[in-house]
C-alpha cells in the first residue's frame, strides 16, 4: 500500500501576520537566515522604520561584505509607491541591493527590476520575493519566500570576464571553489556568492564582528589570513569590544591552539584578531590553491567556534549598557 501523501494547501497571509506594518515587518526583520537564504546573502539586522529624508524604509540590513541591503515589504500585489520607495531609499543609503516583498510581483515590476539589474554594475542588485503562506494537512501555517526577480548571474559573469583583469578572475574562482568546500563542511553556515576581490566576509553569531578571509600584505610578502573583523559602527564601542577580547587574550588563544595577532588599529574605527597561513601567498600560486582552501576552512571553523561565544557575550553587554 502506498503511504499515505498530504496536499499542500495556500494560506491567506493575514492568517499570519494581521497586520503588515505591526505584524509583519517586525517578524521579518527578525529573520535574517531566512531572507537571506532567498536572496544568497549572509545578512546582519541594522534597523527598522530607518529614516531617509521624510520617509521610513521598513527593512536594514548588512552583508557580510559590509554593503547594505534596503528592504521593502507590502501586503498584495506590488505597486508603483513601494517601488518608487525602494529606489529613492537604496539611493538615499548608498545601498548595494534592494529587495521589494510582496504577495505578488505585479508584470510591469518585475520587467522594470529585471531591467535595472540588466543595466546596472556587476556589484548592485535587484530583487523581488514573493510572500506566501502554506499547511499541510491540518498543520501550522508556514511562511515561504519566492525568490521572484535576482540579478542575472550568467549575464553578469559573461560581462564579468570582458571587464575585468586576470587577478579579479582569479578571485572569482579561488571564492567560489572556496565557499562550495565551506558549505559541504559546515552546512547552513554562509549563503554568500564569490566576490572578484582579493577579501570575502562572512558572518559571525553577533552583529558586532564578522569573519573575513583575505589576500594582503606588501608584493614583497604577501599573505593569507583569518580574521575577526570587530566593527560595531562606531569606534568607542568597537575598541571597548577589543579591549574586552584582548583581556581574554590567554584563555582564547589557547582555546584557538595557537597565538593570535592583535590589531587594536586606534587610528581607524574597526580592530581585528588575525591568524596567518604560514609563508607567502598570492593569489597566482594557482597549484597552491587546495591547500590555501583547506587551511583557510578549517581555521576558519576553528576561529569561529572559539569566537561566536565571545562576540555574543560582548553585543549583550553592548544592549545592556555597555562593559563598566
Amino acid at each position: 500500500m502506498p503511504k499515505e501523501i498530504g496536499t499542500l494547501e495556500r494560506v491567506p497571509v493575514r492568517e499570519l501576520w494581521a497586520d503588515e506594518a505591526r505584524d509583519f515587518t517586525p517578524w521579518l526583520a527578525k529573520q535574517e537566515e531566512l531572507l537571506g537564504e532567498a536572496l544568497g546573502l549572509d545578512l546582519t539586522p541594522e534597523g527598522t522604520e530607518v529614516q531617509v529624508g521624510r520617509y521610513k524604509l521598513d527593512l536594514l540590513f548588512r552583508e557580510s561584505n559590509g554593503h547594505l541591503v534596503v528592504v521593502e515589504n507590502m501586503f498584495g500585489a506590488s505597486d508603483h509607491d513601494h517601488l518608487g520607495k525602494l529606489i529613492t531609499y537604496m539611493a538615499g543609503l548608498e545601498a548595494r541591493y534592494a529587495v521589494l516583498v510582496a504577495e505578488e510581483i505585479r508584470p510591469e515590476h518585475h520587467s522594470a527590476l529585471n531591467h535595472l539589474n540588466t543595466i546596472s554594475g556587476d556589484e548592485f542588485g535587484f530583487f523581488a520575493i514573493g510572500l506566501e503562506a502554506w499547511r499541510i494537512g491540518g498543520s501550522l501555517p508556514a511562511p515561504r519566500l519566492r525568490l521572484d526577480v535576482h540579478p542575472d548571474n550568467w549575464r553578469r559573469s559573461a560581462k564579468r570576464s570582458q571587464t575585468i583583469g586576470p587577478a579579479q578572475e582569479r578571485y572569482l574562482r579561488f571564492w567560489g571553489e572556496l565557499l562550495e568546500l565551506l558549505r559541504g563542511t559546515y552546512p547552513g553556515w554562509t549563503n554568500q556568492n564569490p566576490y572578484r576581490d582579493n577579501w570575502i566576509g562572512l558572518r559571525s553569531a553577533a552583529s558586532v564582528a564578522i569573519y573575513i578571509l583575505s589576500f594582503g600584505g606588501p608584493k614583497a610578502a604577501p599573505r593569507v589570513r583569518v580574521e575577526v573583523y570587530i566593527d560595531t559602527r562606531d569606534s568607542a564601542t568597537t575598541k571597548q569590544v577589543f579591549d574586552h577580547l584582548h583581556n581574554q587574550k590567554g584563555e582564547i588563544e589557547e582555546a584557538v591552539g595557537e597565538g593570535l595577532e592583535w590589531d587594536r588599529l586606534d587610528d581607524r574605527r574597526a580592530s581585528r584578531i588575525s591568524l596567518y597561513f604560514p609563508g607567502n601567498m598570492e593569489i597566482g600560486e594557482e597549484e597552491r590553491w587546495p591547500e590555501v582552501r583547506e587551511w583557510l576552512v578549517q581555521t576558519l571553523g576553528k576561529v569561529r567556534d572559539v569566537f561566536n561565544p565571545h562576540l555574543e557575550d560582548c553585543k549583550t553587554m553592548l544592549e545592556s549598557g555597555g562593559f563598566g
